[in-house]
């Protein structure tokens, strides 16, 4: 008995409460910059540029254009993983959230409305032509004059051909085959550093993604993580599914160190994070509810911007990357298993 008792007090006095792992770990979170837009280059040659996909399938301010290319900025959150300057996150924190296909979908039925568009009004100029011919037949028949009719018929006609010869243009712009280009700068700001344009922000690379489980490896381009920031540690084994003997004896006695969870990001990216101290990341915590070999659910609060928090027990153990709100609540969110990122990083 006295052994158990010994046991489990050695146990519990490794967990941490909440704000002693926020305290631990939080210098080594990171606000994540995201800054570019999108080419589709189609077969021909000719490229479209545009700066999201929308949710209703249309291709924000598309251009043909290269000097009308408005860029888009979001944020994300991400965290050391090596002394050498490597971060990891979500693969759509730094990378296209959307496929070719999607685009493309989108750019036919664009360019269908386009062409739709052309030709009502191609037929309204060829109704107003026919009610000119009507007036200046009568004209004639009067002996008045139509000069204003003529000019005016002669201002639609060029302009017909105008709609025709872009309506054959668009008709020969082929899709299928077109590459999506994405064109981005990644950069970072430290927690607790203050940001007040885009140059305090440190340039990166992205190194790896898997963008099946939605992961991401971007490294400071100096490759040298800063003094006194936490570096994570990628356990070997899953902390959730493997405990050690005394762990098993502690957890038959209803201390579990998975119990909780704990959320380390930047919600809402900078909405929330700046203050008059500098930007700073927040902590949430919850606990785990449900699990499946590639991710996990815990009952986390977190708003856009979140995307690429580590997720710890009460240890401080790496337990999940955060990757998805919950869109219609904000009571708890889903996050990639650890081994998937220790994978990527093995790489």
């Amino acid at each position: 008995m006295a052994l158990l008792a010994f046991a489990s007090f050695a146990f519990v006095s490794c967990n941490m409460n909440e704000q002693e792992v926020n305290d631990q770990c939080s210098s080594g979170v990171v606000l994540i910059k995201n800054t570019g837009y999108y080419e589709l280059q189609l077969p021909s040659g000719l490229s479209v540029y545009f700066t999201n996909y929308s949710e209703n399938g249309g291709l924000d301010n598309l251009t043909f254009d290269e000097d009308e290319i408005v860029t888009y900025t979001s944020f994300g959150t991400g965290f050391f993983i090596s002394d050498d300057g490597k971060i990891a996150t979500n693969n759509h924190v730094v990378g296209s959230e959307f496929s070719n296909k999607q685009v493309n979908k989108a750019m036919k039925n664009i360019l269908e409305k386009v062409k739709s568009s052309l030709a009502s009004e191609y037929n309204e100029l060829c109704e107003m032509e026919g009610k000119l011919d009507e007036q200046i037949k009568a004209k004639w028949m009067r002996n008045m004059d139509y000069s204003e009719e003529v000019e005016l018929k002669q201002k639609i006609a060029a302009k017909k051909e105008q709609y025709a010869d872009s309506y054959n243009t668009f008709s020969k712009i082929k899709v299928s085959g077109a590459e999506l280009k994405h064109h981005c700068e990644i950069s970072i700001a430290y927690n607790e550093t203050y940001v007040t344009n885009s140059r305090d922000f440190i340039p990166c690379v992205v190194k790896a993604t898997d963008a099946l489980h939605d992961l991401a490896i971007i490294q400071l381009k100096d490759k040298q993580t800063p003094a006194g920031k936490y570096v994570f540690t990628i356990p070997e084994e899953d902390p959730v599914e493997n405990y050690s003997f005394l762990e098993t004896i502690t957890k038959t006695v209803g201390t579990d160190k998975n119990q909780k969870v704990i959320l380390i990001g930047f919600n809402k990216g900078m909405a929330l994070a700046n203050t008059t101290d500098g930007i700073k990341s927040q902590y949430t915590v919850g606990n785990i509810s449900q699990k499946d070999d590639n991710q996990m659910m815990y009952t986390i609060p977190s708003l856009p911007g979140s995307s690429g928090s580590p997720v710890l027990n009460l240890r401080g153990e790496l337990v999940a990357v955060n990757y998805a709100g919950i869109s219609s609540t904000q009571s708890f969110n889903y996050g990639v298993r650890i081994n998937y990122l220790r994978n990527l990083a093995a790489q």
